[in-house]
């Protein structure tokens, strides 16, 4: 590698230098087992949350594996063993809709194939298409063991979800009845809760009038929004304790249309403040419904069929549910039981991926009994054993786990894994490993299997299990013993129930222990109106341009330095341009000391000598260099303390603010100065070497935020093979001999007075090619001494000549002064500056201020503004005054500097 850097930073170049390809060729981010069993190394492992295999890059994607990935470098780096598990998800639903949509558009339906050779056309797509996401992944340069990637419906995987479903259904966990699911009459399939989006939408509600059976004229009135189920009421409930119902209990009403008399029970359930207190029950189409029912011994009737469509008997039949819903409400008002109508806004539940909205269906479906699973779960993160990040998501797991249902896994798709079940000639059910099998244990061959394929979770919560090779078995393979449980899980907290409560479950239930112990919630990404980002807002930028235009490390860096712990990102891609800026920031200064090293060593060998056994020589030392060491090793100490707090913003915050601020506006200043000044080549020699160390400390802990520019980098610092990585380098620690304040007090307040004296200079419009005068008044011969010392720096960095006094001096005249660090500092004015037209300037910006604080005196002395503008509002505008009261003072000042 060449020591000499380009003078642009393109970052098109770098990341084709050092693509994921090159990575993977050299087998940097490959883990094995037995350097942890064999070798003594500690583990680190990270799950991937398997990306849908129909999926293709978000901003999402980008943030949660930049997040992951900066873990797992960083541990590496750490010496752990790290291993990130890759893989994708089947995608139940997602994949058979994208395959069947295909097919229709040749004229094709899955049933005019039939199941095995839409599986295979299946199985094509996935083999063509079915990759993008990763192949995206890499573009993002994340360090995967990319030998280990697992599809979900890989052989081993699928093994082990076989084994587990037998295993929960012969331990009496998993069963088979009747319950209200989430039915999609579009996919004719159930629904998980996760693939049901609520939504707003505008409906009827309905006051419909029940005549009582037994009680001529008299009625009881209800309110419904979906009238077109009165045709399958089986009851009508009253609270108990409701004063207006308490004479109907136990009394009989007829359901219009329909003609059938149903009973008037009580019921707790029943919400006295809706509607009217009464409530229809049809427990076929509500869940809630279904509970009163059985708590009630009511029979179940239904009149919507898997399609949507009516099935009753009352003239509706083949009719669209919501064309139904209409009818039936002119019908009412023709019978004399309408009541009213009224506008009602509720919220609804829609398939995620056909958006209509989601039948509440009675069907036979197979369940896990989850109560039993959740207890331990529980338990596990109430003691700590997971450890979620920030913890307020602990309350919301906790709501979930407490008030948990039994979990639908059945799915009436093809795409999936098949239910292991099948069924003789008189409806036993046979679940085993296979049809032999099953046929052995029924004693016929006459058995058909179950439809039905699982629900993508079934395989998603075995994870952590399958990614080390899980088959089901009670051993343990070479990989979970040494990478189980893995350590950070990274992921959004839409799913801690769907998925990492139930991964939580798995692991305790399967092999007897948590299978993370850190959980970090990613952030939710808005645009920079707040608003979620979507595809039909048109405010998702796409990342790959993103990528494209700024760069990689760019979007990385930017991303992660705007996405604080638990509080959401406000993204805009002009954002990027920050991640740019500090990208060609490192490479210039790069550059610059590359440049002096060139100028002092003269070849590369000679650098390369000296400094591959380089170490601080403290006889060598200037203050300034005695600065930045402390400085870099504070902000170690710091870094190492966020990595364990899961505080990754901050992490990106203290690189740039000490790379910006500390390493290149001070350090990097000062050493020119040094290089300029010393004649002893070793001074040089040593000063270039400490930059350059400096340097190359910067890039290790930057590297798992910005791994293509810092690689490049790195190899420019030492002739490196091209083999060689600065992944597989060792983090720096912290030194705490460099941490104490005394080993950085003495050029603070050196830094100080170059602050004020530069303050001064803009304050006062000095020309900055007119040299100054400065005077300190120090009445310390100690810190004399140092400022003494370090003239150099103030003289070169300032424009300023200083003289350095004791604390006995007089101001000159016309002097802009200050006090720094205690000490009197004095730059007069006289010669550099034309008194008139500054004069004219301050007493104009006096007079604009004045004008600014008067108006802000009276809005603030309205009590009509104070009394009704929300408390923040009214803060901010007293800090706004008491700020323009500051700089009328300042002014004011430096007015009669000038008028003296």
């Amino acid at each position: 590698m060449s020591a000499n850097l380009d003078k642009t930073y393109n970052h098109h170049d770098v990341e084709r230098r050092w693509s994921s390809a090159h990575w993977e060729s050299e087998g940097i981010y490959e883990a094995e087992s037995r350097n942890v069993t064999d070798g003594g190394k500690k583990p680190y492992t990270v799950l991937m949350p398997p990306p849908n295999v129909t999926g293709s890059l978000t901003l999402g994607h980008v943030l949660n594996h930049t997040l992951q990935d900066i873990f797992i470098r960083y541990q590496r780096m750490s010496g752990r063993e790290a291993l990130w598990l890759p893989g994708t998800d089947h995608a139940g639903i997602a994949t058979q809709t994208v395959v069947e949509k295909k097919l229709r558009a040749q004229g094709i339906s899955r049933y005019d194939l039939g199941r095995k050779e839409f599986l295979d056309h299946v199985w094509q797509w996935r083999e063509e298409y079915g990759g993008l996401i990763l192949r995206q992944l890499r573009t993002l340069g994340i360090s995967c063991d990319w030998r280990r990637n697992l599809f979900t419906m890989d052989q081993s995987a699928s093994k082990a979800v076989r084994h587990t479903f037998i295993r929960l259904y012969r331990d009496g966990l998993i069963y088979r009845g009747k319950r209200i699911i989430n039915w999609c009459p579009v996919s004719q399939t159930a629904l998980s809760d996760e693939e049901v989006i609520m939504k707003s939408r505008k409906d009827k509600l309905v006051y419909v009038r029940y005549p009582l059976a037994n009680r001529e004229g008299e009625y009881i009135t209800i309110a419904t929004v979906r009238p077109e189920t009165i045709l399958a009421d089986v009851a009508i409930a009253v609270n108990p304790d409701d004063p207006r119902y308490a004479g109907l209990i136990g009394e009989y009403a007829v359901v219009p249309v329909a003609g059938r008399h149903v009973p008037i029970i009580a019921d707790d359930y029943v919400d006295r403040q809706f509607g009217t207190g009464a409530l229809k029950i049809t427990p076929a189409h509500d869940p809630n419904d279904f509970d009163v029912a059985a708590r009630h011994n009511l029979p179940v009737l239904s009149v919507v069929g898997r399609d949507g469509k009516m099935t009753d008997e009352f003239g509706y039949a083949g009719m669209d549910r919501f064309d139904a819903r209409e009818k039936i409400i002119t019908d009412l008002d023709n019978r004399g039981n309408l009541v009213r109508v009224e506008d009602y806004e509720h919220n609804v539940g829609y398939s995620e991926r056909a958006d209509v909205v989601v039948e509440p269906y009675l069907s036979e479906q197979w369940f896990v009994r989850m109560e039993p699973l959740a207890e331990k779960a529980l338990q596990a993160v109430n003691d700590g054993g997971v450890r979620f990040h920030p913890s307020h998501w602990i309350n919301t797991y906790r709501h979930w786990m407490e008030n948990i249902r039994d979990w639908c896994i059945s799915r009436q798709l093809w795409w999936g894994h098949r239910i292991p079940a099948w069924y003789d000639q008189e409806g036993n059910i046979w679940v085993s490993e296979s049809y032999e099998e099953a046929c052995h244990l029924a004693g016929t061959d006459k058995l058909v299997q179950d439809e039905d394929v699982l629900d993508t979770w079934f395989s998603s919560w075995l994870w952590p299990l399958t990614t080390l090779g899980w088959e089901g078995g009670q051993e343990a393979n070479d990989d979970l013993q040494a990478f189980y449980p893995t350590d950070t899980l990274v992921t959004g907290p839409d799913i801690i129930f769907f998925w990492v409560a139930r991964m939580i479950m798995a692991g305790l239930y399967f092999r007897g222990d948590v299978p993370f112990r850190d959980v970090y919630f990613t952030s939710i990404i808005r645009d920079m109106k707040g608003r979620k980002l979507s595809k039909s807002l048109g405010n998702s930028p796409d990342p790959l341009k993103v990528m494209e235009t700024y760069g990689t490390d760019a979007l990385r860096f930017t991303i992660v330095y705007i996405a604080p712990l638990g509080q959401d990102v406000l993204f805009g891609e002009e954002k990027c341009e920050f991640g740019r800026n500090f990208a060609t920031k490192i490479w210039n200064a790069t550059r610059l000391v590359f440049i002096q090293r060139e100028k002092v060593f003269g070849s590369m060998k000679s650098f390369e000598d000296a400094y591959r056994i380089f170490s601080p020589d403290q006889t060598l030392l200037s203050d300034a260099q005695r600065w930045i060491l402390g400085r870099y090793h504070t902000v170690l100490a710091a870094y190492h303390k966020a990595f364990s707090q899961f505080r990754l913003n901050d992490i990106t915050r203290l690189i740039y603010d000490f790379f910006r601020s500390d390493y290149c506006d001070w350090y990097l200043e000062t050493l020119k100065i040094e290089l300029a000044c010393k004649e002893d080549e070793q001074e040089k020699r040593h000063a270039v070497m400490l930059a350059v160390s400096l340097l190359e400390g910067i890039l290790q802990v930057l590297h798992p935020v910005m791994p293509f520019i810092t690689e490049e980098l790195w190899h420019h610092i030492l002739e490196r093979s091209e083999h060689e990585s600065i992944a597989r380098s060792d983090m720096p620690r912290s030194d705490e001999h460099w941490t104490g304040e005394s080993v950085q007090d003495r050029f603070s307040p050196v830094m100080n007075v170059i602050s004020e004296a530069r303050s001064l200079r803009a304050v006062f419009g000095v020309p900055n090619d007119m040299k100054a005068g400065l005077v300190l008044g120090v009445p310390d011969k100690e810190k004399r001494d140092v400022f003494s010392a370090n003239s150099q720096y103030v003289t070169e960095m300032t424009g300023c000549m200083l003289e350095v006094a004791d604390g006995s001096l007089e101001r000159p005249p016309h002097s802009a002064s200050s006090v720094v660090d205690g000490n009197e500092l004095f730059m007069p004015l006289e010669g550099l500056i034309s008194f008139d037209k500054e004069i004219a300037r301050l007493e104009k910006e006096l007079g604009n201020v004045s004008s600014y604080v008067k108006k802000m005196e009276k809005k603030l002395a309205n009590k009509g503004f104070t009394d009704n503008a929300p408390p923040d509002v009214v803060e901010g505008e007293r800090a706004k005054l008491q700020e323009a009261r500051n700089n009328l003072e300042k002014l004011q000042t430096n007015l009669s500097v000038l008028c003296e």
